[in-house]
């Protein structure tokens, strides 16, 4: 994971150096609704291309048989985007983008434990809006898509496994500049 956060971080100081000057940092709003925190950062590459890095953090808590049940986790998600909008430059318009994540979470409950983790890898289309004047304001990206998942358990739950394909939505919101 150190050496993915290491190559995350090159490159995104040799797109720092690239000729667009768009970027955006955005979250999901709906996640806090669900115990999950998620935030983005977007750096147009050229004017029809971005790349979009978001990091992710769950905890949630339930009863389950009266054994309180806790899940922490965390994650990380790449998209390179596509823009297809001649008419507008950088980060704004319909795009597609194929997408990269891996998850990890660890339950307990009562005195069991196990972990779950998971790569996915997939494609979305979307739009982006940038709200107000000129080359700033707020964003809001929708997107929708599928994604192919390989999930693997260890500890109490080890035997669960999870292959297959599972649809992927998006929303965020931001500020892009």
């Amino acid at each position: 994971m150190k050496k993915v956060c290491i190559a995350v971080l090159a490159l995104v100081a040799y797109v720092g150096n690239v000729n667009a000057q768009e970027n955006a940092v955005k979250a999901n709003p709906l996640g806090l609704l669900f115990g999950t925190a998620q935030f983005g950062y977007e750096r147009a590459i050229t004017e029809t291309t971005s790349l979009e890095v978001s990091l992710a953090y769950a905890s949630v808590s339930a009863t389950v048989d009266n054994d309180e049940t806790k899940a922490t986790g965390f994650g990380a998600e790449g998209k390179y985007k596509f823009y297809f909008s001649s008419s507008q430059q950088g980060i704004r318009g319909w795009y597609a983008a194929p997408t990269v994540g891996f998850n990890s979470a660890k339950a307990t409950s009562g005195n069991s434990e196990g972990k779950l983790s998971w790569v996915a890898g997939g494609a979305v289309a979307g739009y982006q809006w940038v709200f107000g004047g000129g080359d700033s304001g707020f964003a809001l990206d929708l997107n929708f898509g599928a994604q192919y998942v390989s999930a693997k358990t260890s500890g109490d739950i080890s035997g669960v496994t999870i292959d297959g394909i599972l649809p992927k939505l998006g929303l965020s919101l931001g500020y892009a500049w």
